[in-house]
């Protein structure tokens, strides 16, 4: 496992697995100018934003990395209105390809939040300078909500000093409403869940809108905040609706692993054997629905989200032309029958692979403090999303990592309540996001 993979090879053993395990084609590259067209589907579904009153698309914009102003343009000509971004998104370039984009729109179309991460060192000064970057970015007289991005306890999310830099920021009318969002525990002194932290930030009632984890696979903590935001008209906006993960690579990645490896521990087999029941069950799977890819269970999975009457946008990540069409003709659309035994269909073929975003339940166990949210929310990005170069600068930016998991006792999968066989899939993760080119 010390042996380090080189990325061509890995990437085609990857590929060449296609055919053993999972469904799915890698994303591809987002477009570049020459491939504008106008978008043929548009959104048909408009909700309003609880307290904000705005009515917002069914059909939001997860702009992580957004940075191609003919992708943008396309898609708020699409009718999407909608923008999630954050002053760290590819270090504020994405509100600047915002700014060039809306200077010939009307800025009241289009609801724009933006999101800052908050320490307990900052102070009240400091965040309204950085609020205000963010408005020079974006060339606006003012953002429709700022929001604590991934506060990981209670405690941050009530921070007084972003509190009062907002308040002043509101009387100035250079920010309009407040928020948060949550991926979920992050690795501190106490490790508190995505549902604490909502739960908290509803009952506190200074935010005004939320952004946090729901999709067919994890709900139970999605469906007590969605619960909480519509009986307080707090907005309720949803990202990593979207659970189907690349298991053909991980596969091939665990596959490569033992075969390049040297003192392969148990667990590592337990993990492969389990991949492999997958990919008999998958067999079943794709035949009895013939499916060749996961295009249809990833609609499936957006119409179950925008099924649910308190969510009112699901935020996507759209990288190119094709996935905006493919996007905004979901919208308005109903979770039909054959959605629903599609989605259930799935959860049993490959339910127990999937490490809950947001769920954080197995981390307290770790003697080593390795942030298990977080790493498998990176290997999502690069396996799933396409994001390899982000997720593995993140990845490394870390303080604690995977290798730590390669000779522990397996504490995080002993308390895992959903069986998922965490530790290998760190140690995949750990491979992946450490790749030299």
């Amino acid at each position: 496992m010390k042996k380090i993979i080189s990325r061509r090879h890995f990437l085609g053993g990857a590929a060449a697995a296609v055919a053993g395990v999972g469904l799915g084609t890698p994303p591809k590259l987002i477009g570049g100018s020459s491939e504008v067209e106008a978008p043929k589907a548009k959104i048909k579904e408009y909700r309003t934003l609880g307290r904000t009153g705005f009515k917002t698309s069914d059909i939001g914009l997860g702009a992580g990395f957004v940075t191609d102003e003919a992708l943008l343009e396309a898609i708020l000509d699409s009718g999407i209105n909608y923008i999630d971004a954050a002053e760290s998104y590819e270090n504020g370039q994405v509100e600047r390809t915002f700014g060039k984009v809306m200077k010939n729109r009307d800025r009241k179309s289009v609801f724009i939040s933006s999101k800052m991460i908050v320490q307990k060192k900052d102070t009240k000064e400091a965040l309204k300078e950085r609020a205000l970057k963010c408005l020079e970015r974006i060339q606006s007289d003012y953002v429709d909500c700022m929001m604590i991005h991934m506060p990981s306890t209670v405690e941050l999310m009530k921070h007084e000093g972003f509190h009062a830099a907002i308040q002043e920021l509101k009387t100035e009318g250079k920010v309009r409403f407040c928020g948060i969002s949550q991926h979920g525990p992050q690795w501190n002194d106490v490790p508190e869940t995505m549902e604490k932290v909502c739960l908290a930030a509803v009952e506190d009632g200074r935010i005004d809108v939320m952004l946090f984890v729901y999709n067919f696979i994890q709900r139970d903590q999605g469906e007590k905040i969605l619960r909480a935001c519509k009986a307080n008209n707090v907005g309720a906006t949803l990202m990593k609706t979207n659970p189907v993960g690349k298991y053909y690579m991980m596969k091939g990645m665990a596959e490569q692993m033992k075969e390049e490896g040297k003192d392969i521990p148990s667990y590592f087999d337990d993990l492969l054997i389990r991949l492999q029941e997958r990919a008999n069950k998958a067999d079943t799977f794709r035949q009895k629905y013939n499916l060749t890819n996961d295009n249809e269970v990833r609609d499936a999975a957006i119409k179950f989200v925008l099924n649910h009457p308190n969510v009112n946008s699901a935020c996507v990540t759209i990288t190119n032309f094709d996935e905006l069409e493919t996007y905004t003709a979901l919208s308005g659309k109903k979770f039909d029958l054959k959605a629903q035994q599609l989605l259930a269909a799935y959860e049993s073929a490959y339910g127990e692979l999937y490490c809950r975003h947001a769920c954080g339940q197995c981390e307290a166990s770790c003697p080593s403090k390795v942030p298990v949210n977080t790493v498998m929310r990176y290997y999502h990005y690069f396996s799933a999303q396409g994001r390899e170069k982000s997720a593995m600068m993140k990845y490394a930016a870390l303080d604690k990592k995977a290798n730590a998991c390669t000779d522990c006792a397996g504490h995080c999968e002993k308390t895992c309540p959903y069986g998922v066989p965490i530790q290998g899939e760190l140690a995949v993760a750990h491979q992946a996001l450490s790749l030299k080119a």
